[in-house]
């Protein structure tokens, strides 16, 4: 992870365990020449990075953000693995937005294979678009192809950034961007999160002798999205939930990592989702959020949200398994559980596994 509250995973998760928060004035104006409060990447984390970047048409402080921080991220991500040839990337970007002057895929895809070599090809990258929810759909792909491809690694996850005023405008022209005195709008943040995802439980990564699994996420449309014009119900994260929770035993949830960034519009389906599947929630559940710290994280939030989950069923002895959602500002909703599985009895599964 690189995000405003640190520079790679450690950082960031002690950041957000301590509720330490990057939200600041920031150099961009709404049109009413109001200051946007945001949480920005602080400059001197890209201060080491050696990295050749192939800038292109129009290249900005944004594009520069996306590119750098998706570079630190991958490699912190494959930099306990010996991988010698290139493996597929499923990257999780933007909703389209004509009006918006967006970073594409294919320059953001060629500056990630140019400095990440020999981990990425640019054959083998492919790209969702549906912003925060992309990273599930992302996993959801995982969970379609890594079986039948011929890679043990599949590396999945987002980079992006608000700071670019065609991005700025729309929001602020729907006045959701938090300024003095606003009461119901979110801070634009800037991250990258990418997991480094395997099908063999004998590579992944082991901490205090477990390994984190994922279970196979849901996904699910909400008719009633920002930008429809259907009612709003809630039914779109309600189904992502039940699709994510299926096989869940009672009371076996220990915590809800959110996407909600602090706007209103979000606790209505969250509140709609817990109350339907609630039987499989802790009581009480403990529910984060963590864009409070590093703002709203556009399409890395997701896979942002699993890592910090990880991270904390690593550190503890308490919880088993946690609860993972994004939403985004159009239809697409995600879930999934992230498990902490012992050792001994991951490879006791596997084995069952290929014996069956």
């Amino acid at each position: 992870m690189v995000t405003p509250v640190g520079g790679n995973t450690a950082m960031t998760a002690a950041a957000v365990a301590a509720r330490i928060s990057a939200y600041k004035t920031s150099p961009y104006f709404t049109q009413q020449s109001k200051p946007i409060t945001m949480a920005q990447v602080p400059t001197d984390i890209f201060g080491e990075l050696e990295a050749e970047i192939d800038e292109g048409d129009f290249y900005n402080e944004q594009h520069d953000h996306i590119i750098k921080m998706a570079i630190i991220a991958i490699r912190e991500a494959c930099a306990q693995q010996s991988i010698e040839q290139p493996i597929p990337l499923v990257l999780a970007m933007p909703e389209l937005e004509p009006e918006v002057d967006s970073l594409s895929a294919k320059q953001l895809i060629r500056n990630l294979t140019n400095n990440c070599a020999p981990l990425l090809s640019t054959s083998l990258s492919r790209n969702v678009s549906s912003g925060r929810a992309a990273g599930m759909q992302t996993i959801d792909f995982a969970f379609n192809y890594l079986y039948d491809l011929p890679y043990d690694f599949l590396l999945v996850g987002g980079s992006d950034s608000y700071c670019n005023y065609s991005r700025l405008k729309p929001l602020d022209n729907a006045n959701r961007l938090l300024i003095t005195g606003s009461a119901d709008s979110f801070a634009p943040g800037e991250a990258a999160g990418f997991l480094l995802l395997t099908r063999h439980p004998e590579l992944a990564h082991v901490r205090n002798g477990h390994i984190i699994a994922l279970n196979r996420p849901g996904i699910a449309d909400e008719p009633g999205h920002l930008h429809s014009e259907e009612p709003y119900r809630g039914d779109g994260l309600d189904q992502a939930f039940k699709k994510a929770l299926a096989n869940q035993p009672e009371k076996s949830i220990h915590s809800i990592y959110s996407s909600m960034n602090g706007e209103n519009h979000w606790a209505k389906e969250y509140g709609v989702a817990f109350l339907r599947n609630r039987k499989v929630f802790q009581d009480p559940v403990r529910f984060e959020h963590p864009a409070d710290c590093y703002g709203d994280l556009g399409s890395a939030t997701a896979t942002t949200l699993i890592a910090l989950a990880t991270e904390h069923l690593f550190k503890s002895t308490k919880a088993q398994a946690h609860l993972v959602y994004s939403s985004s500002d159009t239809a697409k909703r995600g879930a999934i559980v992230v498990e902490k599985i012992a050792v001994a009895l991951a490879a006791n599964n596997n084995q069952s596994s290929k014996n069956s």
